[in-house]
């Protein structure tokens, strides 16, 4: 028997199996752009950020929704957790003695003092592109004004790398009739039979997305309501924003959406910029630019 068939004879021993199996864990999420877990159905928040910082602004994303989510669902934690106690495989483990029973106990003691979580980072795979899922009991439309409201206010920056925080109330395929029925799931109060009159608006960005054409997204999307509402293209009462990337749709109706910054947690801070009075024959007036300001997405 040669060299080589005498080292491929010899049994991996069990520690090295798991050293295999936790540098290919490691490997995996090393490179997450490998993956794109997102799916339809989903429900959470379209987040644009800083190029090259999208596990950092996933972060700390998820720690400004957790913030607000606590405030503006009060017990939201608690509830979670009691729901998780009556669900099948949480009862308490046995106090056996084998080594069985001492695992199943001390899995049970994590669950019992760990947090349920109501966020979580999902790939994309797209440069400055980060979607968040959140917990079924949490509206993000909601979550998502009341953050923007609050912070036009305290004006308090409290992230670094996020631009755009954008909820998705639905997710669906990227592809039209998706779309346009995805769009009126979200307006479905917009479009009720005894809805007050109100103005509104549509925003659409694509991106890695060929196939959809914001020429024939915007009119199939706003036909319905057009029939009931005005159109205001600077400043709407609601704002059905519609982010498409890849295979995937997210699609929110958000208020005041041009008031707030177009929900840019960058720009929200900046101060209004002051046009400059028309001057006088008698002064020599520098030449100026009129050209809207940036967003600050690097998306």
């Amino acid at each position: 028997m040669g060299k080589r068939s005498a080292e491929k004879s010899v049994p991996i021993s069990s520690q090295q199996k798991r050293a295999k199996r936790f540098q290919q864990v490691r490997e995996r999420f090393k490179n997450p752009q490998k993956s794109f877990d997102i799916s339809p159905g989903m429900k959470g928040f379209f987040v644009s950020c800083t190029r090259g910082r999208e596990q950092k602004s996933a972060s700390e994303t998820i720690d400004l929704l957790e913030q607000y989510a606590t405030q503006l669902y009060p017990g939201i934690e608690e509830d979670i957790e009691n729901e998780n106690e009556g669900e099948p495989g949480t009862e308490p483990a046995p106090t056996g003695g084998d080594i069985e029973d001492e695992i199943a106990r001390e899995i049970a003691n994590m669950k019992s003092t760990s947090r349920p979580k109501l966020f979580r980072y999902y790939f994309t795979t797209i440069e400055c592109v980060v979607f968040i899922k959140c917990h079924r009991k949490i509206d993000p439309e909601k979550l998502a004004h009341y953050i923007f409201e609050d912070l036009a206010k305290t004006k308090q920056r409290k992230t670094r790398y996020t631009c755009r925080l954008i909820p998705a109330k639905v997710t669906t395929a990227s592809k039209i009739d998706a779309i346009v029925k995805g769009a009126t799931e979200v307006a479905h109060e917009l479009l009720a039979d005894d809805a007050e009159p109100t103005t509104f608006a549509v925003a659409i960005n694509t991106r890695y997305c060929d196939d959809i054409k914001r020429d024939d997204v915007i009119p199939a999307v706003a036909a319905p309501l057009d029939a009931k509402h005005k159109v205001d293209l600077k400043n709407a009462k609601h704002t059905l924003v519609i982010e498409v990337f890849k295979s995937i749709c997210t699609i929110g109706l958000v208020e005041n959406y041009n008031s707030l910054k177009r929900y840019n947690l960058m720009t929200l801070f900046d101060e209004p910029e002051v046009k400059a009075s028309k001057p006088t024959p008698a002064l020599k007036a520098e030449d100026s630019s009129d050209d809207a300001q940036a967003d600050g997405e690097t998306a």
